[in-house]
């Protein structure tokens, strides 16, 4: 069982949610009928910074003593990784819209920046599970931009609370969080993402100038 719950926990890691939540919107709207080089850019974009510019952060942190692994089990770890994943978030999210993406897709990555920035002051006196939060975000924005878009992809509906059921499960099975951690950060998550893409919030962040 820990070894399934072990590689659920990492194919859903919360690095990857930012990914897998463009690559979704590139499978399941309009916008698969963007042309293939367009597909590749964003997807590459996403990866580079949300996935491997705080990867290398961890992994220094971890090589240079200022966390005990990769995972960032303690709280007090994850306030410099946070915050260059909200970087890299937002560094993403000015470069698709130069990219002129629909708000919807935008307003994602505005749902995951005000998730984590709650997070990451919740994390000062308590522990909230990230991989909880990552598939409750990533659930969010799925159903709030289906809602934008009045689709009913009920098939992947079906299979995000499948997954999200195992995400939590294998954390428990683990021992790395309660379900009261668990349950906290999906909440917020699915929350931040949810209202996010529903109210189209994106709106108040883009530049004048974009």
């Amino acid at each position: 069982m820990k070894r399934f719950a072990n590689l659920v926990s990492i194919i859903c890691h919360p690095l990857l949610m930012m990914t897998y939540g463009v690559l979704l919107a590139l499978g399941y709207t309009y916008l698969a009928i963007l042309p293939m080089p367009l597909k590749t850019y964003m997807v590459m974009a996403a990866v580079s910074f949300t996935v491997i510019l705080p990867s290398i952060v961890v992994v220094l942190m971890v090589r240079n003593g200022g966390a005990g692994d990769l995972e960032l089990s303690r709280k007090g770890e994850r306030f410099i990784p946070y915050l260059v994943f909200m970087a890299g978030n937002m560094a993403c999210f000015f470069f698709y819209c130069k990219l002129g993406l629909p708000s919807w897709l935008l307003s994602m990555f505005v749902g995951v920046s005000i998730a984590l920035l709650l997070a990451l002051c919740i994390n000062f006196v308590w522990k909230i599970s990230a991989h909880a939060m990552g598939i409750g975000g990533l659930m969010g924005a799925v159903m709030g931009s289906s809602y934008v878009q009045m689709i009913n992809p009920y098939g992947l509906f079906v299979a995000m609370i499948l997954l999200s059921g195992l995400t939590c499960m294998s954390r428990i099975i683990l021992g790395k969080h309660t379900l009261m951690q668990l349950l906290c950060g999906f909440l917020l998550g699915f929350g931040s993402t949810f209202i996010t893409s529903v109210l189209n919030i994106s709106y108040l962040f883009i530049p004048k100038n974009i």
